[in-house]
């Protein structure tokens, strides 16, 4: 997996499909050597491509230009002139540091990161250590090499030995240099409700670049990258992907330079950013996860799902059965008291639904969403008895009971911010910025934490939830702290995000049976840190079952089925009035974590009895959403129809949905099932047929026509 040969100082990091390439050059520089399909391990020194030299400052005491290697690790202002990826700044303003390489190690285990950003967990781990000769400045680099998953996981530690302070103006987690730019982007852009679209960018000389200034994943452009060769679809074509693991503002950026060349670029925004190390000080960037893949998009997917729930999620839950649970927001928002609970509850028992999440309203003032966000103790007016009476009422009726908190976000109107209003990030002496009537809490303070901690362990100890889905509504702005010297305000969005990580922790650790759903306005805090502590996170707030085909698309290229949640809504929905039947509302929402959405008085009676047989169904495939491979045929960014399959390790068993948007007034339609093994024969339990994989694969299947709008089909499959 890893590998050094001493002669050549070249590195070698195999996975089962690809070598990632390095070594020391005769200046003493760790230079890129390859990055791509698996090869044998040779002599780098032989390739000598030229580069367009004119003008490009050269190599102090060398032959050689800094424009004709391509360093593992970039800085700035010497004549590699391309992005970098840390700039440090000394005492009297200088911003540059020549980085070679000094030493390595390969570590049986991988550490984890100090400050508390979640990482995979990983065996085998390479660690160089890069050195400024002239400064005392070193950088060690951390590489991970997943095989079977062809995942690599690079990051970085700066750590100061100058003598004095230096301030970090950008440290990113990597650079990856390519020798050509034959590429087509991939992104994920989006909005609130509109999460995770695939967009596709052709290359062009320059920058192009993604990221975000909000202090948090967002919806607007996820932390992911995909170069793409030309051709490249689903099951064929290279692709070289990134995945940054981290939850706060975030850049990634593709250069294509004068000679052709590209350089990927991801990490933390260093526009929101700056860090002040002190002399014996150091400073750890997110974990960033490469994957490469010889079999397009759909091997891209299928890997780092099975990294993510391999090496990321808790084990605890990664492979546990997940609850159907009814969530009350999109049936009553914040219009509700006990009989309306006990109301819901009553009519849940035996519907086949086996957990109520009670979502916002139920504390302090919060009878709408301008006050009470803060004060994390039950409105008894509301609710008499407090939540242990609704855990109750839940238990007899034979289902569990689940909690909505947003510890995060304050209220002006609230007990806690009139009497801390300095815990909220603001700016003094200008007004605050409000958005959805709240503010964000101060977490770069360990007193504000400290505080929330308390708070939300009483509140969960004492409300006999078993789930909990964990809100975050808003971005942070300002970026000033009242805890914080104005050289260091620069560090306040990345302590902000490690104060979130140590809530998390402490909150998930101290209740390991409580399951965890992360939730951000949707899926805008959909990445992988926040997989660590939420097995499962609320895709988006948008409910819509032709919406959800792209949305959930866009989601599961990167993040596993079984970390989406789906739930069923009222028809309209709610969110765009669209009409579509329930047999296709619950179709899409089987493809991830399931559940419904509804105010039980409205449901239509004949929705609310198919129930019971709608969950019965999931479960009989529930382990597929877990466990299984996911395959797409066409999809709705493409055309007015979509594929998916979700495939058993061994081949054995199937489940596979087609959808139409609008009815095309053709033929019925013809649903070819991806991801079967040729040599096996499927019995097909919806049509009672049995026919070779490969035939399924290659000719398909012919539906019969619906004759409507929004139309959809599931099949299930075993092989004989």
């Amino acid at each position: 997996m890893i590998g050094f040969n001493e002669e050549t100082k070249t590195f070698f990091l195999n996975g089962k499909n690809f070598t990632y390439a390095m070594r020391v050059n005769s200046d003493g520089y760790l230079t890129h050597c390859y990055y791509g399909a698996r090869v044998p391990e040779c002599d780098f020194r032989y390739f000598k491509p030229e580069w367009v030299k004119s003008f490009n400052p050269g190599i102090p005491d060398s032959k050689h230009i800094y424009a004709d290697i391509m360093q593992e690790y970039s800085t700035a202002y010497l004549g590699d002139f391309r992005e970098p990826a840390l700039v440090p700044e000394d005492e009297r303003g200088a911003r540059v540091a020549d980085l070679s390489y000094l030493s390595h190690e390969i570590l049986p285990v991988k550490p984890a990161i100090g400050s508390g950003i979640p990482t995979s967990r990983g065996g085998e781990t390479l660690v160089i250590v890069l050195s400024d000769k002239n400064t005392g400045l070193s950088v060690k680099l951390f590489y991970t090499v997943y095989d079977e998953e062809n995942i690599l996981t690079r990051r970085a530690e700066i750590i100061n030995g100058t003598g004095s302070t230096v301030t970090l103006r950008r440290a990113l987690s990597a650079t990856v240099d390519y020798y050509d730019s034959d590429f087509e982007l991939m992104t994920l852009e989006g909005h609130h409700a509109r999460e995770k679209t695939p967009e596709f960018t052709k290359l062009h000389h320059g920058r192009t670049s993604i990221g975000n200034i909000r202090g948090t994943t967002t919806a607007n452009h996820a932390n992911f990258t995909a170069l793409l060769r030309p051709g490249t679809d689903e099951e064929k074509g290279e692709v070289f992907a990134t995945s940054l693991i981290y939850s706060g503002s975030h850049y990634e950026s593709v250069e294509v330079d004068e000679s052709g060349r590209c350089r990927v670029s991801t990490g933390i925004n260093p526009e929101s950013f700056a860090w002040k190390l002190e002399n014996g000080e150091k400073f750890e960037t997110p974990e960033l996860a490469l994957c490469y893949s010889n079999r397009g998009l759909g091997q891209m997917s299928r890997q780092y799902h099975d990294f993510f729930r391999n090496y990321v999620i808790n084990p605890r839950w990664v492979y546990t059965r997940r609850p159907v649970v009814l969530n009350s927001w999109e049936g009553m928002h914040f219009s509700f008291d006990r009989q309306r609970l006990f109301d819901t509850i009553d009519a849940l028992k035996d519907s086949g639904i086996e957990l109520f999440v009670l979502d916002d309203g139920w504390f302090g003032a919060r009878n709408n969403d301008k006050a009470g966000l803060g004060d994390w103790f039950v409105n008894e007016e509301k609710l008499p008895g407090g939540l242990i009476a609704i855990a109750d009422r839940c238990k007899q009726n034979g289902i569990k009971f689940g909690l909505w908190i947003e510890p995060e976000m304050v209220n002006p109107d609230s007990d806690l911010y009139r009497a801390h209003p300095d815990w909220a990030i603001a700016v003094p002496g200008r007004p605050a910025v409000p958005s959805r009537n709240q503010y964000v809490l101060d977490f770069s303070r360990e007193e504000v934490v400290d505080y929330i901690k308390k708070l939300m362990y009483k509140v969960i100890s004492e409300s006999g939830a078993s789930y909990i889905k964990w809100d975050m509504n808003r971005p942070l702005t300002e970026n000033w702290s009242y805890a914080l010297p104005a050289d260091r305000q620069g560090e306040l969005q990345h302590r902000f995000v490690l104060g979130v990580y140590s809530l998390a922790k402490y909150l998930t650790e101290s209740f390991p049976d409580i399951l965890f759903e992360g939730c951000s306005g949707g899926g805008a805090r959909f990445d992988g840190a926040m997989l660590a502590y939420f097995p499962q996170i609320w895709t988006s707030d948008n409910t819509d079952a032709d919406d959800r085909t792209v949305i959930q698309l866009g989601t599961e290229l990167v993040f596993p089925m079984s970390s989406s949640s789906n739930h069923v809504s009222l028809s309209p929905n709610i969110r765009n009035g669209r009409i579509i039947c329930a047999d296709t509302r619950t179709n899409i929402a089987y493809g991830g974590i399931f559940g419904y959405e509804f105010d039980v008085a409205k449901y239509p009676k004949e929705e609310f009895e198919r129930i019971k047989a709608d969950v019965e169904k999931y479960h009989e495939i529930d382990d597929l959403i877990l466990r299984g491979d996911l395959y797409r045929g066409c999809n709705r960014t493409e055309g007015n129809e979509c594929v998916i399959c979700v495939v058993s390790k061994d081949k054995k068993r199937a489940f596979a949905t087609y959808y139409q948007a609008l009815n095309p007034h053709k033929q019925n339609p013809r649903f070819k099932i991806p991801g079967l093994a040729g040599d096996k024969i499927y019995h097909i339990a919806e049509l009672d047929v049995s026919v070779p994989g490969a035939v399924l694969s290659n000719l398909g299947i012919c539906m019969p026509r619906v004759k409507k709008d929004f139309a959809s089909y599931t099949l299930t499959l075993e092989a004989e």
